[in-house]
């Protein structure tokens, strides 16, 4: 059964400091009223359910203030586009080319700020389609039915040797080069942004992610705490635990949404 128009979409989402680090890179934006960035319910019902996840990186604490400025200016210059609702992901690629540039622009004219950038992972929902973007290796997972499918790609050295069938997906997990990305928001002035249109059902859930929970849970385990019969807070709650119980080596963060 595909949906249009859902009525009825729940959505959690947490950021984990993790067991390695003094502060928190991971950041994420919900569809909520927000009158500081100027996105009202109506701007929602019109023009989809926004995701976003990003994961900072860069000295100091550029990689803080990259996911942070970027996660919120994708959502606020989306909802706040006066574009036609026609090609919505079209209107959130642009977003994301213009939170690119301003990040770029101000990584140049500030020192303190010369190399930052980050992850994002964007994922929009709208008449029974989700519009994704994505650069680096954060992810968008979906759980349909008994499959979980990981529908992004990482933007990374080893997942080209995952690719090409040198690695399994487990072995890239523990490879020591696994944090090496290839793309991130902020670090070019142009940016190789990869997209995604994917039908969604009812029921089905899917999950963004930083890097700090897929480097430190498997696929299967992943699958596993998804299925339980809990509440999507519940299941966020208990992959961040796993992540901190296997290691914790990075932020770990996660948004679950249920159709």
């Amino acid at each position: 059964m595909f949906l249009k128009n859902p009525s009825i979409m729940h959505y959690f989402g947490k950021s984990d400091i993790g067991k390695k680090y003094d502060h928190n890179e991971d950041f994420f934006a919900l569809p909520v009223s927000n009158p500081q960035i100027k996105i009202t319910k109506q701007d929602i019902k019109s023009k989809g359910y926004l995701f976003v996840l990003c994961d900072g990186v860069g000295g100091l604490n550029a990689g803080e203030v990259a996911s942070q400025m970027a996660a919120t200016w994708i959502l606020k210059d989306y909802y706040s586009n006066n574009t036609s609702s026609e090609n919505p992901g079209e209107n959130l690629r642009k977003a994301i080319l213009n939170t690119n540039y301003r990040l770029y622009n101000l990584a140049q004219e500030h020192e303190s700020y010369h190399g930052m950038g980050t992850t994002v992972v964007a994922a929009l929902f709208f008449e029974g389609k989700v519009f994704v973007f994505s650069a680096g290796d954060s992810r968008l997972y979906n759980l349909q039915r008994d499959r979980l499918i990981q529908i992004t790609e990482d933007q990374s050295e080893v997942w080209q040797l995952y690719k090409s069938g040198q690695l399994s997906k487990d072995e890239l997990r523990f490879h020591p080069r696994n944090n090496i990305i290839t793309v991130a928001l902020g670090t070019e002035k142009d940016i190789n942004l990869q997209s995604y249109v994917y039908d969604y059902q009812k029921n089905d859930l899917f999950l963004l992610c930083s890097d700090g929970l897929s480097d430190m849970v498997g696929d299967e385990d992943i699958k596993n705490i998804l299925q339980k019969k809990r509440n999507i807070k519940k299941k966020v709650n208990l992959l961040i635990d796993e992540a901190n119980k296997n290691g914790g080596k990075d932020n770990i963060t996660a948004v679950l949404v249920e159709i």
